[in-house]
């Protein structure tokens, strides 16, 4: 009996990991060369780097923006009040062809196209 149960399990095992695949998940872009590859790789990568760029920038101005609040309780009139007060050293950089939009009412920062 206990060997009829495990060579079920072992069938239904082997039927469950026998059944096809889409090939698009496992492999590259149908547009990638392999010729192309370290071009590729470093548009990746300037890409991660302009992502990492924005968000951290905007994590540290959201960061000053909720200390202005919880200490003045209000929201700056402008991203330059932070730089006033000292709760900035200087404003960070935006990405390159971005810029950031505040909301002064609600403190939110955006990080937009620039115009």
């Amino acid at each position: 009996m206990k060997v009829l149960i495990g060579l079920l399990l072992i069938s239904g095992l082997l039927a469950a990991g026998c059944g096809r695949r889409d090939p698009a998940a496992t492999s590259p872009a149908a547009d990638a060369h392999p010729a192309t590859a370290p071009l590729d790789y470093l548009a990746a990568q300037g890409r991660a780097k302009q992502t990492a760029i924005r968000v951290t920038s905007a994590a540290e101005l959201t960061g000053a923006i909720q200390k202005f609040h919880a200490m003045e309780d209000r929201y700056p009139g402008d991203l330059n009040e932070l730089v006033q007060h000292r709760y900035l050293q200087a404003l960070p950089a935006a990405p390159r062809g971005q810029a950031f939009q505040y909301n002064p009412q609600d403190g939110s920062i955006r990080v937009i196209p620039s115009p």
